[in-house]
């Protein structure tokens, strides 16, 4: 169904990559045909989700003003969402025409406390698929928060539409569009992120009670990213970066907003996060040196007795040696 337009748009691309310095204008004879695809995209979008779940959707794809967007985009919108300023779901193709990558993203000029998924760390990182244009406000990479890639040829746009319609669903949900009867687990947990936390004096099914614990695991979005960045995305005590998996652990008991304070939390594997909750894993506040109980002595955790903790370059980014005395000398009178 849109294969055609989706390898067009990879094809134009592959031979005519942004370049510093030479921008292309909008009136160009070279990009007519390029402006036709999105459209014939769009209007293949619109003909597939028009009247989704009875919601009126807008489709909009990237025109640029008088110079030729970097990054050709098609996106989906739910009402009073804008591309600029709101959340919504989003084909955005790769810059050299490897392919694109879909899903639900918010506005990069004004964010909306999604709990993305980070696909480029910094300037050095070259994700398969990158949709970072040239100015801060068309930079992409890190605005999903469910980034599928789809890569040049498409053959079968199957998967693709049943990705968008996944991250519709989400996107509906966290808007109270629809509501959560029909979503999976993983994308309920997925969900979370879009909004307030569940109410907990509501009656839940087994699925949405899965996915509130999980994201009680994962914790609060802003604590939870706050540390992601600090740790550099990875594990404090396994430099594990699968993100998905990393936790932000409390070293004092969460008792309100206070307490999410990123000294007061290391970034943990969720295994490892839970060791360290059961007191099987301690951290000496001195030397921040990893102990594993003697318990664990013939485990697979035992491989992480005596090392280090990786700690944040920015000395007040640390754990609080002043917490962790306190949380050693609370576990010592339990």
């Amino acid at each position: 169904m849109i294969e055609k337009e989706f390898n067009e748009l990879c094809s134009f691309r592959q031979n005519h990559p942004p370049v510093k310095g030479e921008a292309i204008s909008t009136n160009s004879e070279l990009v007519k045909p390029v402006f036709a695809n999105l459209a014939t995209l769009r209007n293949k979008l619109e003909n597939r989700f028009r009247n989704y779940k009875g919601i009126d959707l807008k489709f909009e794809y990237s025109k640029g003003a008088s110079n030729f967007p970097n990054i050709l985009h098609v996106s989906i919108l739910p009402p009073d969402q804008k591309v600029s300023n709101g959340i919504y779901v989003v084909i955005c193709f790769d810059k050299f025409g490897r392919g694109a990558v879909a899903g639900c993203a918010e506005s990069k000029t004004h964010p909306k406390e999604l709990d993305v998924i980070v696909r480029k760390k910094n300037n050095k990182d070259e994700p398969i698929i990158d949709v970072d244009g040239g100015k801060e406000n068309t930079k992409y990479n890190n605005t999903f928060a469910n980034p599928k890639e789809f890569y040049f040829e498409l053959i079968d746009d199957k998967e693709l539409f049943d990705h968008l319609e996944t991250s519709l669903n989400l996107v509906l949900f966290k808007l109270n569009l629809i509501d959560s009867s029909k979503l999976p687990v993983k994308d309920l947990v997925t969900s979370n992120s879009f909004s307030a936390p569940f109410d907990p004096k509501n009656i839940d099914d087994g699925r949405r009670k899965i996915a509130r614990e999980i994201n009680v695991r994962q914790g609060q979005p802003k604590f939870r990213k706050d540390l992601l960045k600090a740790y550099n995305y990875q594990c404090a005590i396994s430099g594990c970066g699968i993100q998905p998996i990393l936790e932000a652990a409390h070293i004092l008991p969460y008792k309100g907003k206070e307490t999410n304070h990123v000294q007061n939390g290391i970034l943990l594997r969720a295994d490892l996060h839970t060791l360290f909750d059961l007191q099987l894993i301690s951290i000496d506040p001195l030397t921040k040196i990893v102990s594993v109980d003697a318990s664990l002595k013939n485990s697979e955790y035992n491989i992480y007795n005596g090392i280090k903790l990786n700690l944040p370059m920015e000395l007040d980014l640390q754990p609080s040696k002043e917490a962790l005395i306190l949380r050693e000398k609370t576990n010592n009178t339990v």
